[in-house]
């Protein structure tokens, strides 16, 4: 060495050094194994003077990791190193400070080496220079999978030789085990997959990643390792560092057959080369090299067979180690869907690039990805919306995000997988459902129906979950086989259920004989989604302070929020008298309202009337003999015009559309003086013979599109626009064109008008 200062002697040697590797790294003119090798003696080398400026006298060993361990290093590699001391001391710190400062620090001549000191115990946060009794306790209590691996590199440098010998004795006890670990290839598989998914937006159509791509250096490497590891432990044999000596001794040992080890080894070190040259260039550390720009002839020639290598080895590793991950072909399908690239970072952002709470967040981030993928070819199969899906999952993961096993049990779940994309790409409203109450998503898929608590409380988060499970489950059966009279009454069901058990929880403090006697869709037995629950409490005779408390209760505990919302909104606005009218009224009062005083369209209303729970006949035994009167007649024609829409394509208030059917069939029923089976609209229509029959149908259908409108739009929706999207995934649900569509309900609409002209007493000239 000359008389410069020390720094200055270790940079001026090491560019020396690195400029006749690099010179021919470019040329060819010396092999990858060869340059790999005296580059990392050079390194070696280099280090031992700088650790024996820094450290000497002191109880401390220098270890090599990675390449440099393997005596395998790249041009421009960071060089991973580990020291152990015998004891922690304040002098050592100070030491290593110094030892950093002479590597690392850049001057005009550059520097000496990019060192990394992480693959230490604990990583970043533990100590940066780890005692003896510090080492072996961490990777003898917690070092994970990875830390095996990388300690099958482990080499000593220099520096004291009782801590030398203690660390290599405890690292080959971690890293090869005599007994099998059932664990250990699984987690090679997640360990696999991490690297690649982690770095799959780094190779594309013209830039190759030679180390992390599928198929490359790492790829190899972590090959061979896994099979060093696995039969190390019973074979000390295998217990070497360099990657060729490693897969000779698989070859020879039969662990792997010999073409495939004259392949990785070939492939491994054509790799090496290329990765050298792309680093010779700047002294840069990369890994990645651009196939359209201009290069000598041997990588050129290099580069022709390149992929097809790389494919090669995927398919040899993965025989061990597991699929690679498919995040770039996500990423192309999510370009397929033509998001924009603004819009394809932010799906991937917030699906994969949420924080994982978990004791293993590198497997649970990877069941994510894998998750998303299986999600994404779900939703092509089920013809879904993708777009649509994708970004309702976004939302889903918000409420997943602190549940680490989730997406593990999801693609464990084949089936629960295909009941969410099914939901995902085909119902918003079911799908807001899941994204407010994730946890609802176990019971849906399997149907399953707790019994209730005793405990209030309790018992309204159960019904409001009830209410919810119920509209997700029949929801998703409904978009399946659009069955709506099944439909219809499991979600009556699920609200008779609901309003049975809070009002019997409630009668348990306050003693009552208060009935909650339904109207309107579920008077009628007919709920659908977004439906209120239109009703009115009954008492026997004169109601008591313990009625009107349980009357109260029951609403406030109907409609106050839980999670995912209330378990119904209420309409009360059909009690006698209105909106001033009492709460809670007599059956007497009830009836003798009705069958002296109410208006025609009260007593329409009161047609659609059953108690809940409760066999007593509806009140309409009080009126229906009263008829209708051609005053009457007047006044429900004068609502019937003020209800309707001039749009023909609403599907509710349109001439011809739901509710003029229904209100028509009412009237016709008190027009006759006809007591209808039940309180069904079906009944009603039944009333009116053959023609009602066709006017069943056309209602049944029109409230068939109805429905699937509710799951399919974003919000509550009765009106049909052409171009709106909620429009083009209706047609796209009941499985016609949207121009297909359009013609059905106008044909419908047109049919209802003709035969109600014929059938609707309100129509008819007075």
């Amino acid at each position: 060495m000359s008389n410069l200062p020390l720094e200055e002697q270790l940079r001026k040697e090491r560019n020396e050094i690195w400029s006749r590797f690099a010179l021919a790294s470019k040329n060819n003119s010396e092999s990858a194994p060869k340059i790999c090798l005296e580059w990392s003696h050079s390194a070696d080398s280099l280090l031992k003077i700088a650790f024996q400026h820094c450290f000497s006298g002191q109880k401390i060993a220098l270890f090599a990791l990675g390449k440099l361990g393997s005596l395998e290093l790249n041009l421009s590699s960071d060089v991973d190193v580990l020291l152990v001391a015998e004891t922690g001391n304040d002098v050592s710190l100070s030491s290593l400070r110094k030892f950093q400062k002479l590597l690392t620090e850049r001057t005009f001549q550059g520097f000496v080496f990019r060192v990394d000191f992480d693959l230490r115990p604990g990583g970043k946060q533990g100590p940066l220079i780890p005692t003896l009794d510090q080492f072996k306790d961490y990777y003898g209590n917690y070092g994970e999978t990875w830390e095996r691996l990388a300690f099958v590199r482990l080499r000593p440098i220099c520096g004291d030789s009782d801590v030398e010998r203690e660390v290599l004795s405890f690292s080959k006890k971690f890293s090869f085990r005599k007994h099998l670990d059932f664990t250990l290839l699984e987690d090679l598989k997640t360990l696999r997959s991490k690297i690649q998914s982690h770095y799959w937006a780094r190779t594309t159509a013209d830039v190759i990643d030679l180390k992390l791509g599928v198929g490359g250096i790492r790829d190899v490497e972590l090959f061979a390792h896994a099979l060093q590891v696995i039969h190390g432990g019973k074979d000390p044999d295998l217990q070497v560092r360099g990657t060729t000596e490693a897969l000779n001794l698989l070859s020879q040992k039969q662990l792997l057959p010999s073409d495939e080890a004259e392949f990785l080894k070939s492939h491994y070190w054509n790799l090496r080369s290329i990765e050298n040259y792309v680093q010779a260039l700047n002294d840069e550390q990369t890994h990645l090299i651009n196939t359209q720009d201009e290069h000598p002839e041997f990588i050129t020639q290099s580069l022709k067979s390149l992929p097809s290598q790389m494919k090669r080895c995927d398919q040899i590793v993965k025989g061990l180690l597991g699929e690679a991950p498919s995040d770039l072909s996500l990423e192309q399908e999510l370009k397929k869907l033509g998001l924009p690239e603004n819009q394809i970072q932010e799906l991937w952002q917030e699906i994969l690039g949420q924080e994982v709470l978990s004791r293993n967040k590198n497997r649970d981030e990877l069941a994510r990805k894998a998750f998303l993928a299986a999600f994404l070819e779900t939703l092509r199969e089920q013809k879904g919306d993708i777009h649509r899906g994708l970004l309702l999952l976004k939302d889903f993961i918000h409420g997943t995000r602190a549940k680490a096993s989730f997406f593990s049990m999801l693609l464990r779940e084949k089936e629960l997988l295909q009941e969410l994309a099914w939901l995902f790409g085909h119902s918003p409203y079911l799908s807001r459902i899941l994204c407010n109450r994730p946890e609802l998503l176990d019971s849906f898929v399997y149907r399953m129906q707790d019994k209730l608590s005793e405990d209030l409380g309790s018992l309204l988060e159960e019904l409001a979950e009830k209410k919810l499970l119920s509209e997700v489950i029949n929801g998703s059966q409904y978009l399946e086989d659009k069955n709506l009279p099944v439909l219809v009454k499991n979600l009556t069901s699920t609200a008779d259920l609901v309003v049975e058990n809070l009002l019997r929880a409630l009668k348990r403090d306050h003693p009552s004989a208060i009935q909650v006697l339904a109207l309107g869709k579920w008077g009628g037995e007919e709920l659908g989604f977004r439906s209120d629950l239109d009703f009115l409490f009954v008492v026997p005779d004169e109601p008591t302070e313990n009625d009107f408390k349980v009357a109260k209760r029951f609403i406030t505990r109907l409609t106050e929020p839980h999670r995912g919302g209330n378990i119904y909104s209420i309409d009360m606005r059909l009690r006698p008298s209105g909106k001033a009218g009492p709460i809670v009224i007599p059956r007497k009062d009830l009836e003798d309202y009705l069958s002296k005083e109410a208006s025609a369209w009260e007593r329409q209303a009161y047609l659609k009337a059953r108690f809940i729970a409760n066999d007593e006949v509806s009140p309409l035994q009080s009126y229906i003999h009263r008829g209708l009167t051609d005053a009457d007649l007047l006044e429900l024609e004068k609502i019937r015009t003020q209800l309707l829409v001039p749009s023909a394509s609403n599907l509710k208030y349109s001439e011809g559309g739901l509710v003029d059917v229904e209100l028509a069939a009412q009237a016709f029923v008190l027009f006759h003086k006809i007591t209808p089976k039940n309180s069904g609209t079906a009944s009603f229509l039944a009333a009116m013979g053959e023609q009602g029959s066709v006017l069943q149908q056309n209602y049944d259908r029109l409230r068939q599109i109805e429905q699937m409108l509710q799951l399919v739009a974003s919000e509550s929706l009765v009106e049909l626009h052409a171009n709106h999207e909620s429009f083009q995934a209706l047609a796209l649900a009941l499985q016609i064109s949207p121009d297909e569509l359009q013609l059905e309900v106008s044909r419908l609409i047109n049919g209802n008008i003709t035969l109600l002209k014929a059938l609707d007493p309100r129509r008819q000239p007075h």
